[in-house]
This record gives C-alpha cells, structure tokens and sequence, in this order.
C-alpha cells in the first residue's frame, strides 16, 4: 500500500503512534503477566517442597537408608520419587521434571555406571543425574532436598529442574495470549481501515479543489470578455443615448466586475492553502490598513446607519505582511459584521500589544455563532444559517480566506461568540517596530 499521500498528514502520525503505542502496551502487560505467573509457580514450588522436606526429615528410618552413593541413588530413582510426583500431582504441579543426586563431599563412585554418569559433573558435586542433557539446568536451579543421610556421614542431597517450565508457563498464559493477539489484530485492521478512510477524504479533497481551481480559471477568459464587451458597448452612442441602456450596461459591469473579484479570492484561497502563494511582505501599518478598510466601506456603512468604532491602542502596530491581502482580511471581517447584524451594525476594532505581538478584535453586536458554527466557520464554502432562510448573500469563503491569509503571516485567527449577543474575531500577528496611539471614531460612538 502506497502512504504517499499521507506524508504531511498529522492525523496519520497520531493513529500511527496510538496503534504502535496499543502494541507496546499489550506486549508490556504479557510480559508482566507472564513474570508473574513465573514467580506465583516458582513461590508455589519451593514451598510445595519446603513442606515436604520439613515431613521428610522427620523420618529417621528413611534417612539412614542413605548410606552410601549407590543405595542413595536407588532410593532416589524409586521411592523417593514417587513420594514427589505424589506430592505434585496434589498440589497442580507438572511432573515433567529431571532430578540429580549430588554429595557434600566428593567421594569416588562405587560402580563403573556412576562414575560414567558423574564424568563431567564431580567438580559440582552431581553423582547422577536423570538427563545429563539438563545438567547445567540442574546444577544453576536452586530448587533441591538436602541433608539426605544419617547424622555424621556425607550428606546427600536432591536438585530438582523444570526444562518445560516455559511451555507450561505459556500454556497457563494461553487465553490470555489469545485475547492479546485478537486485540492487536482487531487495532490493526482499525488502523488500516482509518488508514483507507483518510485516502479516499484525501483524494476527494484533491478532485474537489482541482475542480474548483480548473473551474475558476476556466471562468477568467469569459469574464474578462464579456468585461471587454460591456465597455465597448457603453461606448456606442445609442447605448449612451439611452438612459435604461445605460443601467442595463452598469448592471453587467458592476456584476461582472463582483464575480471577478470572487474568482480571484478563490484562486487566492487554494493558493495559500497548498502554500504555493508568496506574500509579497514589506514593513506594513496595520493602523492604516484598518483605516482604509473602514474608508472602503463607507458607503455601506451609511447606508446602513451603521457605526465603526475604532479604539487603536497598540504603541508597535508595524508589522511584516503583504499589504493587500492584509487590507483584504480586514474588509472581509468588516462586511461579515455588517452582513450578520440585525438593524444598523455597531462595529468595534480594537488593537493592543502582548509579548512583541499586536492583538487585532473586531467586535459586533449581531447574531452571533452556536457552538456547532463556531467549530466550522472557517472551513471554505461553508456558510452560517441564519434561521430557515439563506437572506445573507455571500460564498463561505471570506473567513477561510482571513484564516488563510493570517496564517501565511505566521498569526493566528480565534471568534468568541455568543448567540444573540454577537461576535468577536481575534487576529494576532507579530510585530515589527513601534509607531504612534492613535484613536477613532467613525460614524459615531
């Protein structure tokens, strides 16, 4: 499967990491279930073995059978054993164990047989074992019976080892095992299947945008003629002779010149956000941008009654942008204002300076967000409700353009709303230099 496409996506670095982190979890947990079952068994062993050695000493008669290395080796093999699988097959204990008989002292075997198997061994005091094989197992385990032997003579003594102790173990874990390998293979299906599903949202988003970009280029070239033929018609004497003409033309015009406008910003908007876009950045007054923004609007503002407050606090309002996409992100937060206000729109744009920053707010009394629009207002094309009816005419790609163009300028873009209240969007982009504290009002407070 080819992950291309994924390279600069963080969501799949994150499912990537949760699902690489699930598996060092179970692996952990196994390996922690497994030390402890090992140590329950180890701890039940010895003291299975403890108990019975405590009785064992206790039978004299038994001990002074011990008499020397062949005897001893007998009773081992025979009696003795038997008494332990007994003892284990009690007490849930395997009896697939291997067992030696070793000395306190070195002494020098009493047949050819003991002395071939104790070859090897006598340097570890093992006068015989029952798997030479497990010897090395026999000799490092600590498990073993000693003081075999009557008062006085040389001691004897019993070493017992588990070489299946593993198989065991992994076989007491099995349900768990089980359990641990369906949950890794259930996450890793998850994981490819969040895999697939980001994919194909990537792919759609790609045809999407190309076909919103191929659509708004394709656009331009009749746009632009049919911009080039209003102009040349206004120009013909008939058409100037006639006032309803006259309107007719301007309509198209004005018309034309709004939807070129529109083409523009969404070619803008897919530019900055494949970042393809370089902002043409120079040291820019932010103050003067707002100004001139508000001066754009001035018609709209007075036709609506509607009033501009500007209270521009911040001593450093120099920053390092691209003056018309700057100017441009102001306008647009200005006419989403006045677009969502109820009656004459009361607009305030504040600035401040925090840690060599300059907080830009524009604050209205309008309509307001919910919590669902708050989360989705700067996704492009999308649009609030304002109730059952779309009244408010607009494209949905103005804040995702602001949101666009503050982040090209390494700022940020945040909206505090309450519903019925109104809105206030916070830009916040780094300073450069300081200027002077002017204050305004425009259209009165």
């Amino acid at each position: 499967m080819n992950f291309s496409f994924l390279k600069n996506k963080p969501v799949f670095y994150i499912i990537l990491s949760g699902f690489v982190i699930m598996v060092f979890v179970e692996m952990s947990l196994f390996n922690n279930a497994l030390k402890g079952k090992e140590k329950d068994f180890n701890d039940k062993i010895f003291y299975v073995v403890s108990f019975y050695e405590e009785y064992f000493v206790k039978d004299t008669a038994m001990l002074n059978a011990f008499t020397n290395d062949k005897t001893t080796i007998s009773l081992v093999q025979t009696r003795l054993k038997s008494q332990i699988d007994s003892l284990f097959l009690k007490n849930d204990i395997p009896t697939d164990y291997v067992f030696a008989v070793g000395k306190a002292k070195a002494s020098i075997p009493v047949d050819a047989s003991i002395r071939m198997a104790q070859r090897g061994w006598a340097r570890n005091n093992l006068i015989w074992s029952s798997d030479p094989v497990n010897n090395p197992g026999l000799i490092a385990t600590k498990l073993r019976l000693a003081n075999l032997g009557p008062a006085g003579a040389e001691v004897y003594y019993i070493k017992i080892f588990f070489p299946a102790k593993s198989s065991y173990l992994f076989k007491e874990l099995l349900p768990l095992m089980i359990v641990s390998a369906l949950t890794l293979i259930t996450l890793f299906f998850c994981f490819l299947t969040l895999v697939l599903i980001i994919r194909k949202q990537s792919r759609l988003a790609e045809i999407k945008n190309d076909f919103i970009n191929n659509m708004t280029h394709e656009l331009k070239t009749p746009l632009f003629t049919i911009s080039i033929a209003s102009k040349m018609l206004s120009e013909q004497a008939p058409i100037r002779e006639n006032e309803k003409y006259v309107s007719y033309v301007e309509s198209i015009q004005q018309e034309t010149g709004r939807l070129t406008k529109l083409v523009d910003k969404v070619l803008q908007t897919s530019a900055l956000e494949k970042k393809k876009l370089q902002p043409d950045r120079k040291t820019t007054d932010i103050h003067a941008l707002i100004r001139a923004a508000v001066v754009n609007l001035e018609l709209i503002r007075a036709e609506q009654g509607a009033t501009i407050e500007l209270l521009l606090d911040a001593t450093s309002h120099f920053i390092h942008a691209d003056e018309t996409h700057m100017e441009s992100v102001i306008y647009s937060l200005l006419d989403n204002a006045f677009k969502y206000s109820n009656g004459p729109a009361h607009i305030t744009i504040t600035t401040k300076n925090r840690n060599n920053r300059i907080i830009i707010a524009v604050i209205d009394k309008g309509i307001g967000l919910d919590m669902e629009t708050k989360g989705l207002i700067f996704e492009r094309f999308f649009r609030a409700h304002t109730g059952d009816l779309h009244d408010v005419k607009g494209y949905g790609i103005g804040l995702s353009y602001v949101r666009s163009v503050i982040e090209a300028h390494d700022g940020s873009v945040t909206v505090n709303s309450v519903v019925g209240e109104g809105s206030e969007f916070i830009l916040s982009l780094p300073c450069t230099s300081y200027g002077n504290k002017p204050e305004d009002t425009i259209g009165g407070r």
